[in-house]
């Protein structure tokens, strides 16, 4: 449910920067410049998600905080604040960098590793990838040596595992059967 109102309050801001002829880019970072203050204030957070604290004293706050932000993104804030939507805020955030990148043909992947791999290596898995998926990739690394061997792929919401652990896995329920 989350997601869905999310989704749409990404894709309403994202109407409004191109009726503003505001940068999209520019306002996702000014939004994730805005959460990462918030969540490395446990003090704000706390007053921003509390409802005892009227709506009124939350725009003055975010007012005071955020004075050189955008208008638009100001606007933003002072509208989930109205709504009672600052709990999405983060997941919004989520949903309006999943646009611009499908309009930018852009996925970031994770890729899990048993080692380290070579650069050579990487970049030649990121091309491979790039012309599978047909899309621009943004790759993030990690090792994992539980996996004992191959990738594991984490695209959107799917994993590709070609891991030698989950061949296994798959081997001994197939003999449990």
């Amino acid at each position: 449910e989350f997601k869905t109102v999310a989704s749409r309050y990404a894709q309403a801001l994202l109407e409004l920067c191109d009726s503003n002829s505001l940068s999209k880019e520019d306002v996702l970072k000014e939004l994730n410049d805005i959460n990462d203050s918030i969540k490395g204030s446990q003090e704000l957070s706390n007053l921003l998600l509390a409802p005892s604290v009227s709506k009124a004293d939350k725009k003055r706050v975010v007012e005071n905080i955020f004075k050189n932000i955008n208008k638009i993104t100001k606007n933003f804030l002072f509208y989930l604040i109205e709504k009672g939507r600052f709990n999405i805020f983060e997941s919004i955030i989520v949903e309006f960098q999943a646009v611009l990148n499908k309009a930018k043909n852009f996925v970031e992947v994770e890729i899990v590793s048993a080692i380290d791999i070579t650069e050579d290596k990487k970049n030649s898995i990121k091309e491979k990838l790039s012309r599978k998926l047909n899309k621009q990739v943004d790759v993030d690394w990690s090792v994992d040596s539980d996996i004992i061997g191959g990738l594991v792929f984490i695209i959107n919401d799917s994993i590709i595992d070609t891991s030698i652990k989950n061949k296994l896995q798959n081997i001994s329920r197939n003999i449990i059967k």
